[in-house]
């Protein structure tokens, strides 16, 4: 199923959407096709980029190019990242989930000059700091452009080195609009100084932008989603064990949902497994593997018909949340620390031997918390609209003012680093003298692996190590 046709002025504007839109990622793609209808109603042509290069015809009706390239030959009005954790991926990271398993092994394999050589085949000339939120100031046609990052996760910022912090955030100052959809991550740009908004996930939005119809029927289906890293954690006969013993399931058709094939997401040989081990326990059991289209619309379609939502995919959570379905989540970070904020009136932080009491909590509250999706898809929808006015209203010399200061935070936060790593180095120094002096050997310092952890902190390690040889 399309989404539904929704009249918008003729395009006059381009704004270029980065994102991981070169892979099977229920949630991302989700991210592309919502931003696009909400810009199309301001009159915007979106294009769709991610780092690398895909063609994604079967699943979003287009081939992504590399961000790098359009950056670099052609001047757009909007520059747009949304989605996810992507503030927190590093490039390497984001090669071994997207580009193809013999490139990656070769990648992992080479020195450092090789390395550099591969990402600039795999991602373009222009180098890129942060994979998914590229810094227009890299790119010549493009250093005017306003940007807005939306729904960005960025909790584990605050734990990177120093030197990885610094560039993420240059990247942020650098935006006209940013919000993030979490506390944690609210938490890392506070203590940043810099600007934002704490609001719902944009993909709430699909209640109004893609409703449900008024003479739709339910499909009485409980869907099933997990995950290889869960599945890892938990066990697959566990897991399967669980779902078989539920006698709150029992009444309901099972059908197993895919929220992403792309590389370390759902796995179809584990979702046979789980299929199988569960007729084994109970042979007369309804259980299927969705194994129809995976285009979006078609996904979201599955889930608001759905009676249950039991899995471990945010967006399969808010999805669900959209449009009232019941809902379960598994014990997981992101999910967890999203629906304590947003969405805890129905089940969160479930232990999967505690399944069948999740599922009775969470078909007995099916009702009580219809406006948390209304309410939720309000602020997501308002955000998204203050978003594009945002941009559209920052002028040139404010642009040019903010991308010219940008560095200066992180600079001073170098600053700070190299003259803790002078004092260390001149303390050492001096205790080498001392010991010298009294005929004694020196441990090296303790603080030295501290300082490792940063760029500047490499460069004095050396240093200290040759002073105290």
């Amino acid at each position: 199923m399309v989404a539904p046709h929704t009249e918008v002025p003729a395009p006059h504007k381009r704004a270029l959407l980065v994102g991981a839109y070169e892979r099977d990622n229920f949630g991302d793609e989700l991210f592309l096709l919502v931003t696009e209808h909400y810009l199309a109603e301001a009159g915007y042509e979106s294009v769709a980029t991610a780092p690398f290069a895909a063609d994604m015809t079967p699943l979003l009706d287009r081939k992504i190019d590399r961000f790098v390239d359009r950056l670099e030959d052609e001047t757009f009005d909007l520059v747009w990242t949304v989605g996810g954790e992507a503030g927190a991926i590093g490039t390497d990271t984001a090669m071994r989930w997207s580009v193809a398993p013999e490139v990656y092994a070769r990648f992992t394999a080479a020195d450092a000059a090789e390395r550099a050589r591969i990402r600039q085949e795999v991602m373009g000339s222009t180098p890129v700091e942060t994979p998914y939120m590229p810094r227009l100031s890299a790119f010549p046609r493009n250093v005017l452009t306003p940007t807005v990052v939306n729904s960005i996760g960025l909790g584990s910022v605050a734990k990177a080195s120093t030197d990885r912090r610094a560039q993420v955030f240059r990247v942020l100052r650098e935006a006209s609009a940013i919000s993030v959809r979490d506390p944690k991550s609210s938490a890392a740009l506070t203590a940043g100084g810099i600007d934002h908004t704490l609001v719902p996930d944009l993909v709430h939005a699909i209640r109004n932008m893609h409703p449900r119809p008024a003479d739709e029927r339910g499909s009485g289906h409980v869907l099933v989603q997990v995950n290889q890293a869960q599945i890892k954690s938990i066990g697959l006969d566990r897991y399967a064990d669980a779902i078989a013993r539920s006698e709150a399931l029992k009444p309901y058709p099972l059908r197993l949902f895919y929220a992403g094939l792309a590389a370390g997401h759902d796995s179809p040989e584990e979702y046979r497994r789980i299929r199988d081990r569960i007729l084994e326990q109970d042979p007369g059991r309804d259980i299927e593997i969705l194994e129809g289209s995976r285009r979006p619309w078609d996904l979201v379609d599955e889930i608001r018909r759905a009676t249950l939502w039991f899995g471990a995919s945010l967006h399969g959570r808010i999805v669900a949340c959209a449009y009232d379905v019941p809902r379960i989540s598994l014990a997981r970070g992101k999910v967890d620390t999203y629906a304590e904020t947003w969405d805890d009136a129905m089940p969160l932080k479930v232990r999967i031997d505690d399944l069948d009491a999740a599922v009775r909590s969470a078909l007995d509250a099916a009702g009580t918390a219809d406006s948390t999706g209304e309410r939720l898809a309000a602020l997501a929808e308002e955000n998204i609209k203050r978003s594009i006015a945002l941009a559209s209203e920052a002028t040139p010399s404010d642009i040019a003012a903010r991308r010219a200061t940008a560095l200066e935070p992180e600079l001073a936060l170098v600053r700070r680093e190299r003259d803790a790593a002078v004092k260390a180095r001149d303390a050492a120094r001096n205790k080498l003298s001392a010991s010298k002096s009294d005929g004694k050997s020196v441990a090296k310092p303790a603080r030295w692996r501290a300082l490792a952890s940063t760029g500047v902190g490499r460069r004095a390690v050396s240093v200290l190590r040759k002073a105290s040889r």
